[in-house]
C-alpha cells in the first residue's frame, strides 16, 4: 500500500526544450530558459531522445500511463510552434522507457529499456516513426536499464540497490552479448546510471549519467569523458555536473529534478521532475484496487 501523500501529491516528469547555438548549451555554464511540452493528466513524459530524419527532428520519450502505471514509447515532431503532443508508437505487456533510437546501414532501430522482460532488446522500424517490431535480443541480462551504444559495446546500468538508487555500469558486446572483462571491477554507485546518448564535445566523447546522490532520483546530471574503450579496458573521467536549478522554465513552477539530457542540431532538451495534485490518478488507483 503506497503512502497517502504519494497518492495525493503525484511526482511526475515532463520535457523541457530550447533552441541554442554552439557555445550556448547547459554544459557551457550558463542558465538557460526552456519551453515545456503541454502537460497531460493521464501521461507524463521522460527520457527524451532526439533523432533527425528526412529534414525533421523527432523526439522519442517514455510516456508513463497513470491509468496502467506502465511506461510506453511515444514520439513528437518539432514544428514551427514547438514539439507536438507525443503519440504512442510502442507498447508491450511490460514497462518500456529510455527509447534510444539510431540508424545503421539504412535501417532505423530502437533500443528501449526492457528490464521488465529480463533482457536488452532491439526493435526495428517498419513504418518510421509510428510502427516498430521486435528484432533481436542483444544481451540476455536481467536488471539492466538505460542502455546506449558506444562503438561495438552496449553501455548498460545494472540496478544493484533500488532503494538507494545505486547502479553498476556494465559493458556488453552488442553483437554477441558477451560481458566485457572490465565489468567485475566496476563499482556500484549513485552517479553512473545512463542519462542519454553519448555525444562529442570539444574533441571528447561525453557520456551523460544520472546523479542520484543521497538516494534522490533526479538530483542532477553528471557528464563523463570516455577516455578509453577497448576489448580489454574502459575508463572515464567526470568533467561536469548539472543541477536542476540551472534549468529555467518560461512557464510554470521550477524544475525539482533532472535525469536525462539530449542535444541534436540546435535543439537542447532535458526531462524535469515536478509534483502536482492529480485527482484522476487517485480514481485510477482506486479502480485498480477494485
Amino acid at each position: 500500500m503506497r503512502p497517502v501523500k504519494d497518492i495525493l501529491r503525484e511526482e511526475y516528469w515532463n520535457i523541457a526544450y530550447r533552441l541554442c547555438g554552439e557555445g550556448d548549451t547547459l554544459l557551457d555554464g550558463n542558465a538557460a530558459s526552456f519551453s515545456v511540452l503541454p502537460e497531460s493528466k493521464r501521461y507524463w513524459y521522460a527520457d527524451p531522445f532526439l533523432f533527425e530524419y528526412c529534414g525533421k527532428t523527432y523526439l522519442f520519450v517514455e510516456m508513463f500511463d497513470n491509468a496502467t502505471e506502465k511506461g510506453l514509447v511515444g514520439v513528437s515532431v518539432l514544428g514551427e510552434k514547438g514539439f507536438s503532443v507525443p503519440e504512442v508508437v510502442l507498447e508491450e505487456s511490460f514497462h518500456l522507457s529510455y527509447p534510444y533510437v539510431f540508424e545503421e546501414n539504412g535501417e532505423i532501430y530502437m533500443m528501449p529499456e526492457t528490464m521488465g522482460d529480463g533482457c536488452i532488446q532491439l526493435y526495428k522500424a517498419v513504418d518510421f516513426p509510428y510502427k516498430w517490431q521486435k528484432h533481436s535480443v542483444l544481451a540476455d541480462e536481467k536488471g539492466m536499464v538505460d542502455t546506449v551504444i558506444c562503438d561495438k559495446w552496449l553501455l548498460a546500468s545494472r540496478v544493484t540497490d533500488p532503494a538507494k538508487k545505486e547502479t553498476q555500469l556494465q559493458l556488453f558486446d552488442r553483437y554477441t552479448g558477451e560481458p566485457h572483462p572490465v565489468n567485475k571491477s566496476l563499482q556500484s554507485n549513485q552517479i553512473s546510471r545512463g542519462a542519454g546518448r553519448l555525444f562529442e564535445r570539444n574533441g571528447k566523447l561525453i557520456r551523460p549519467a544520472q546523479n542520484c546522490s543521497g538516494g534522490v532520483y533526479g538530483a542532477g546530471l553528471v557528464f563523463y569523458s570516455v577516455d578509453e574503450i577497448s576489448d580489454t579496458s574502459y575508463s572515464e573521467t567526470e568533467v561536469f555536473r548539472l543541477e536542476p536549478s540551472r534549468i529555467k522554465l518560461l512557464k510554470g513552477s521550477p524544475a525539482e529534478g533532472v535525469h536525462t539530457y539530449a542535444r541534436c542540431g540546435d535543439v537542447e532538451i532535458v526531462d524535469i521532475k515536478k509534483h502536482r495534485f492529480n485527482f484522476r490518478r487517485i480514481l485510477w488507483i482506486v479502480a485498480k484496487k477494485i
